[in-house]
């Protein structure tokens, strides 16, 4: 009897200890801002990594907190080996807003011409995101007044971080005001939703790379922005005093423009807040209240940037923008609808006998008017081709977001599958990716939740629906060999039918519904409606373009927290034993697998962090860099593909024909065709001389990108379309001779163009460009007398299943070119091959070959970056420096003896730049400095 007494005292104690921590989680919000705080923690110390030691272990969570003075002495990871000082991490448009930023110090502002970009027109900054440069140079005088041995490359370096600190704030917030409601209970569930939301965002892998240390990009700041302006709208929206309500949807107004000032990604802003705003509208949520609220956040900005286009101080963006760009186009649209609604039922208008007799329901009369009067002004003023092209671009944008040459070359702007889109929200257990799967399960009892007011069993087939609709939108572009690859006709009618069963499905009972009487639909929250937009809208992104599917990135764990609050709150409540047990047991689960996700992420993410910052490519530039520095002229213009151009300027302190901001995009095609792929030196000179460059450059990446800048510099049937295949010799397959040794070198591409070859009067061989492939390269080597000479080498060619030797007129080796006289005009370039065995590196000679194609001979990478000009067709351009690969030149220091070129998990190279030499001949050409790409080539780029 004494022991269960005991026992009964024990649970009581227990029941009165749970009841005592469910008060405290209620009543004080002491421990929200403990866990923020700790969250916030969190967040600085993974953004931070790159700043912190890398001299030494790698710097733990538990020193950064309490002994931070270890872990940010020694040496950070974040520097130059050159100046000794900060260095931003491993990007290309950092560069150019750290570039601005000490211009705003040293010299109080930017200036109205930045003449170091696209000479010789140069670059009007007001063009530009003028505010990030600003906020860096702000983050500098800040810290600059705590120690004045601050620099502003520290400021670019820490900026993200103390953004994501700031950023962590306005996402708890965000989430905290979808979720929250009048009662207690609601409260706590709210905080429990956005911190636990928070903490997964903090550890998204996807979300780090735009928001580490060292990488002040526009999206670091973007995100504060965008969270901050969902934050005010969903709270102004909520506020039931029209005046505090004012106040705040004036403050969302002003963070829509602040963010547009940072980041194209404001459409984001707009167009969730336009169509959650019209699903409220068509659910007569809209009342006068919501009207201003509206109304007040889209004249913000717009009025704003009204102001700022007439004193010139931010002209990205023209005033007609406004109503014709989709995303503010869309959100105009809404507001005109709401101001004829307004107009109609909220003043005179109402009493007109038309108005009033009629038995359309008040919204959509307003809408069907606003249609028709939008329809006539703009097809008036912008032409009756405006509302048709504009559905064909929201058509182009659904399945081929990135069209023409240029924009499909960079990699961010390819659209990708969600096979691949897909491991950004793992991790992955048997092939499962956990995150991608709970947030879509904790997205359909959301769904279900905001249907809570209609009947269950409509509830029940509208959320079958938007079952239907999220695999319609995310699985109808699977992969590319499979049956929904994004693009055939059933992709297309997965994607637009789910899209269309589930508004059919809401259209049809929302009519059924009003005309009962029944408010259920009206009733529906708008937090929720939000919520779901964006959600939509993100998920769209991530099956658009690789570079946006960071956007859904922190959306994503807000379904999975709810998943997880949910579910114990069901549990909590159901008093059926059955029902409690599988909820508590699946509670159980989601904790367990969030913690999980959580905990794998956090490790991953800690080691990605860590290791943002320069790689021994970095530094090569870094010492590149300081060579043109230090021994080019101060008015040096430098000629390269536009991927250098900000590391250029900003590292090197040379102006440049073209950059990553690609003002001018038509420039990138003649530096494609005229130079990189151009087989004659005239051309070249001609296109550097109307551009007044003094030196040319091209760095080893350019081997993999030959591709790209030869699709951009082709004519309309892809004349200089081309790629540089690398192939290993297989030892397996090596053959001793008598004489010496033959060598297989195993790769595989295919032609860049037809093959016609005809030898000693035999039957002529035809191999068709694209169709057919080189799939190796064979060379026979001849030893005599510890001498090695070779034979003259052949391509292995594969067309229709049958294997074909031609051979190949030349073989380049150590800086010499020998010609066989005979062939087809293709070179095989034998490279050294190292590779790591345990704590050795193993050379081979003979190692690789780099297969150069007659259409690759004939162009200026492939006879002068490669092989140093040997057949002297473009002698005006003089080499004056080679900045050798790291891992080349370290090995080298160490007696290796290794070249230029070396195969080691690819090729590497060296940086390579060269003085031009004017012969006096040529003659500017405006059509080389030109914007306007239509005057000269009739398709795409």
């Amino acid at each position: 009897m004494e022991e269960a007494k005991e026992e009964r005292v024990n649970e009581g104690l227990i029941d009165k200890r749970k009841e005592k921590l469910v008060a405290f989680f209620k009543k004080s919000d002491v421990w929200v801002v403990i866990a923020l705080l700790a969250a916030i923690i969190l967040g600085v110390y993974i953004r931070s990594l790159p700043m912190q030691d890398h001299s030494s272990a790698f710097p733990s969570l538990a020193e950064f907190v309490f002994n931070p003075w270890k872990s940010f002495s020694g040496k950070p990871g974040l520097w130059d080996i050159t100046t000794n000082t900060w260095t931003l991490g491993p990007d290309l448009d950092p560069w150019l807003f750290l570039r601005y930023a000490k211009a705003i110090v040293e010299e109080g502002r930017l200036p109205e011409f930045d003449m170091m970009r696209n000479v010789p027109l140069g670059f009007e900054t007001a063009r530009e995101t003028m505010l990030l440069p600003y906020m860096i140079a702000w983050t500098y005088y800040i810290f600059h007044f705590i120690n004045p041995a601050v620099s502003v490359d520290f400021a670019g370096v820490v900026f993200p971080v103390v953004m994501f600190a700031l950023t962590i704030l306005s996402f708890f917030f965000f989430v905290r005001e979808i979720f929250i409601r009048k009662d207690k209970e609601s409260r706590t569930n709210a905080n429990l939703i956005a911190l636990l939301s928070t903490f997964v965002m903090i550890v998204i892998p996807a979300f780090v790379s735009r928001t580490v240390a060292g990488i002040p990009e526009k999206e670091s700041a973007g995100f504060f922005f965008m969270f901050l302006a969902f934050y005010f709208f969903i709270k102004a929206w909520k506020t039931e005093n029209l005046k505090s309500s004012l106040i705040i949807g004036g403050l969302a107004g002003v963070s829509t423009e602040i963010m547009a000032m940072v980041w194209g990604g404001v459409q984001y802003i707009y167009v969730t807040v336009a169509i959650a705003t019209f699903l409220a509208f068509i659910l007569n949520k809209i009342g006068k209240r919501e009207f201003f609220v509206y109304a007040l956040w889209i004249l913000v900005p717009f009025l704003s940037s009204v102001l700022l286009n007439i004193f010139g101080i931010f002209t990205r963006a023209k005033i007609s923008d406004f109503f014709v760009s989709l995303d503010t186009g869309m959100a105009f649209v809404m507001f005109f609808i709401m101001l004829i609604d307004f107009l109609l039922w909220n003043t005179r208008l109402k009493e007109s006998k038309r108005v009033s007799k009629t038995k359309i329901p008040h919204n959509i009369l307003s809408m069907i008017i606003s249609i028709i009067l939008i329809a006539i002004l703009s097809s008036l003023i912008f032409g009756m081709d405006f509302i048709p092209n504009k559905l064909k671009a929201i058509n182009q944008m659904f399945f081929v977001p990135a069209v023409g040459r240029w924009q499909i070359t960079v990699a961010e702007n390819r659209q990708p599958y969600f096979t691949e889109w897909e491991d950004s929200f793992g991790p992955h257990i048997r092939g499962i990716a956990l995150l991608f799967w709970l947030f879509f399960i904790g997205s359909i009892v959301l769904f279900k939740k905001m249907l809570a007011n209609i009947r269950k069993k409509d509830a029940w087939i509208l959320t079958g629906l938007y079952v239907l609709f999220f695999f319609g939108l995310v699985f109808s572009r699977y992969s590319g060999n499979s049956t929904f690859n994004g693009e055939n006709f059933i992709s297309k009618f997965a994607y637009y039918g789910a899209a269309l069963a589930l508004i059919g499905g809401l259209i049809y009972y929302h009519v059924r519904y009003f005309r009962e009487g029944n408010k259920g639909f009206q009733n529906t929250d708008y937090g929720y409606l939000f919520l779901f937009t964006l959600f939509a809208l993100c998920l769209f992104s991530a099956r658009s373009a690789v570079r946006v599917i960071m956007v859904l990135a922190p959306i994503a764990p807000i379904f999975l927290s709810f998943l997880v609050v949910e579910s114990f709150e069901r549990f909590r409540k159901t008093k059926e034993e059955t029902f409690k047990i599988i909820m508590g047991l699946l509670t159980i689960l989601f904790l367990v697998l969030t913690v999980f996700i959580f905990w794998t992420y956090y490790n991953q993410v800690k080691n990605e962090a860590y290791s943002f910052v320069p790689s021994y490519y970095n530094q090569q530039w870094q010492k590149a860099m300081e060579w043109v520095r230090e021994e080019t002229p101060e008015d040096a213009v430098f000629a390269h593909w536009w991927d250098y151009g900000y590391w250029v300027q900003s590292i090197g302190n040379r102006a440049t024909v073209t950059d990553g901001g690609n003002a001018i995009s038509f420039w990138n095609y003649w530096t494609g065709r005229l130079t990189l792929t151009s087989p004659n030196q005239s051309d070249a000179l001609n296109f550097l001389y109307s551009h007044n460059a003094t030196h040319f450059l091209i760095d080893s990446s350019d081997i993999g990108k030959y591709t790209a800048f030869s699709s951009i510099g082709s004519d309309i049937n892809y004349d200089r379309y081309s790629w540089i295949p690398t192939m290993v010799t297989n030892e397996k397959q090596m053959q001793e001779t008598r004489e010496g040794v033959i060598r297989i070198y195993q790769g595989g591409a295919a032609l860049d163009e037809d093959i016609v070859y005809n030898a000693d009067n035999k039957s002529e061989i035809f191999l068709p460009g694209q169709s057919a492939a080189i799939i190796g390269v064979v060379v026979e080597t001849k030893t005599d007398n510890d001498s090695i000479t070779f034979k003259q080498p052949e391509g292995v060619f594969y067309f229709q299943g049958q294997q074909t030797r031609i051979p190949l007129r030349y073989l380049y080796i150590k800086g010499e070119l020998i010609d066989f006289k005979s062939g087809i005009n293709a070179t095989a370039f034998i490279i050294q091959r190292i590779d790591q065995v345990g704590q050795q590196v193993r050379k081979d000679d003979l190692g690789a070959v780099i297969y150069l194609s007659p259409r690759i001979m004939r162009g200026f990478l492939g006879q002068v970056y490669l092989l140093d000009d040997p057949l002297k067709n473009f002698p005006n351009f003089e080499l004056v420096h080679t900045e050798p690969n790291l891992i080349i030149d370290n090995l080298n220091s160490q007696g290796m003896g290794l070249s230029d070129f070396v195969y080691f998990q690819g090729v590497q190279g060296p940086i390579k730049i060269w003085e031009i030499n004017y012969t006096g001949e040529e003659k500017f050409n405006p059509m080389y400095i030109d914007r306007d790409r239509t005057k000269y080539i009739n398709w795409t780029l």
